[in-house]
């Protein structure tokens, strides 16, 4: 759903840049603070996939003068209504928490998670490709769930799913961590993953769960041709005893015996590339 940003108060003086532009400029005495359900998304490439996602909800964009034609033409191209804010660089790093941002910054609300049956309910069981899902369980670093969003946009998931505890909400590192990819991913939210992990399994997803002292090898992933759940465990402890109690088979990557295990984004991209070699290989 769209919506235009609304007055955030009296001293607001709006004018129109040209007679063809729908993009407002705004001039605000007062300081910009976020309402609750609001989030920034900074820098240009993840400002621009959020523009283009049309389940974002939207509410304005800040920049500076400097940026102000750039962002108006891109907010023009896309037939937008959407008021455009000026802010100093410093003001622009305040609102975004002192964090990268190539001055502009898009006020916006999170992006709206689905439950596993919205999942399950979902066109895509009616495709002939097999599903490929990659869950998280208790994954809380925000750069590596972003990576790990991006990676399974690379290589074609069709959704991940996160634990609805002790994983990271949307923010805007999170979001600059995927590059964009979250606004094209599907994004589970998980209320009990001993129950998700059976509901998968009534569903004919075969469960997989990655850890170092796995039976099998990652390679056999590449002979997989149903649909496929495959679950990461946290940074620092991986896999919760529950949740390897559940899995189908634990299936670990071969390292070197001198590394001691891989970051979990990139033990995730490992597996994800393993993964859809079958898929590559029927088309």
């Amino acid at each position: 759903m769209r919506q235009n940003s609304k007055k955030h108060n009296k001293h607001n003086f709006n004018f129109e840049t040209n007679q063809k532009s729908k993009v407002k400029i705004n001039f605000q005495l007062n300081s910009i603070f976020l309402k609750i359900n609001q989030i920034p998304i900074a820098g240009k490439h993840s400002i621009l996939s959020a523009l283009k996602n049309k389940n974002r909800k939207l509410y304005y964009l800040i920049t500076t003068k400097e940026n102000f034609s750039k962002w108006s033409e891109e907010v023009s191209k896309l037939k937008l209504k959407l008021d455009i804010l000026l802010r100093s660089k410093e003001e622009i790093d305040k609102i975004n928490n002192y964090k990268p941002h190539q001055n502009a910054v898009l006020v916006t609300e999170p992006l709206k998670r689905l439950s596993m049956g919205e999942f399950l309910s979902n066109d895509k069981f009616n495709n002939s490709n097999p599903i490929r899902l990659i869950v998280l369980d208790e994954v809380t670093d925000p750069q590596n769930v972003g990576a790990i969003f991006r990676s399974a946009l690379a290589f074609g998931i069709d959704g991940v799913a996160l634990s609805q505890r002790n994983s990271p909400q949307e923010t805007s590192a999170l979001a600059k961590a995927s590059s964009g990819a979250i606004e094209k991913l599907c994004i589970i939210e998980l209320s009990n993953m001993t129950r998700e992990i059976k509901k998968l399994q009534s569903y004919n997803f075969s469960i997989y769960g990655l850890a170092g002292e796995g039976e099998k090898n990652i390679n056999e992933l590449e002979n997989e041709t149903g649909n496929v759940a495959l679950i990461l465990g946290s940074e620092g402890r991986g896999l919760r005893r529950l949740t390897r109690k559940n899995v189908d088979c634990l299936i670990k990557i071969p390292i070197n015996e001198e590394a001691n295990s891989l970051n979990v984004s990139n033990a995730a991209s490992v597996a994800m590339f393993q993964l859809q070699k079958n898929i590559i290989k029927n088309k």
